[in-house]
């Protein structure tokens, strides 16, 4: 007889597993990498066609190429080409350069790095991931005019450049056998997903803590505004 239940189990694994592959920040780092490649192909095309004026120009002002300065000049825009397009992609920023990174550079480095943890995530962890990078990508912009001496700042940094990654690099740790069972009344996968929940609630936090710091801030500059001119204004 068949097991219901373990064949229930199977199909929610690989519908998490189509769901995972087809996430908004997987979308995101597909086009990315598709972007990338366009832009590679771009740059490989413009240094063929520049071997092939530069040859064009040689031939014409200075010296016929000839047989083998014809086959030279292919091989040359051979090299040129597939060089180009077989150059190795920056690779995943680490979580000691993302210790060491600029406050402005961190949300950034951050989200790429918790990007390529994702496939060793099991599936309700990497749906937080994406929340957590959307957060990030969303925060970049107010903590890069943010004053990296601020409490705000240190909280920021200690959460994303510390915290997280020692989470995400203790549940890769555990033996892949041993991330479901229980213990303690909990297991590893739930304590990396409700660890990533706190992640995502306390960025949601500072995020408006920034927000409301910069409403506050405008408010006292409009104030300020107001009581010079239009005080000056009032006055006889």
């Amino acid at each position: 007889m068949v097991d219901s239940r373990a064949t229930i189990d199977r199909a929610e694994e690989v519908l998490d597993r189509i769901r995972a592959r087809t996430s908004p920040r997987q979308i995101k780092a597909h086009r990315r990498r598709v972007a990338g490649f366009f832009r590679r192909l771009k740059y490989a095309f413009f240094a063929v066609l520049g071997v092939a004026l530069a040859g064009g120009l040689i031939g014409t002002f200075l010296t016929p190429l000839g047989i083998m300065g014809f086959f030279l000049m292919l091989g040359v825009m051979a090299i040129a080409f597939f060089g180009i397009m077989g150059w190795p992609q920056p690779a995943e920023p680490t979580p000691q350069q993302i210790a060491k990174s600029e406050l402005p550079l961190l949300p950034a480095q951050t989200e790429r790095w918790l990007e390529a943890q994702r496939p060793a995530l099991p599936a309700p962890a990497q749906r937080l991931a994406d929340e957590i990078g959307i957060k990030l990508e969303a925060l970049g912009p107010q903590f890069a005019q943010l004053d990296p001496h601020t409490p705000t700042a240190f909280e920021f940094r200690k959460l994303v450049a510390d915290e997280l990654p020692e989470l995400v690099e203790g549940y890769k740790r555990v033996p892949e056998a041993m991330r479901r069972a229980d213990r303690h009344g909990s297991s590893p996968d739930r304590q990396l997903v409700d660890g990533l929940k706190v992640v995502d609630d306390e960025l949601r936090r500072l995020g408006e803590q920034v927000v409301s710091s910069d409403l506050d801030k405008l408010a006292t500059q409009g104030r300020y505004l107001e009581l010079k001119y239009r005080g000056a204004d009032e006055q006889p």
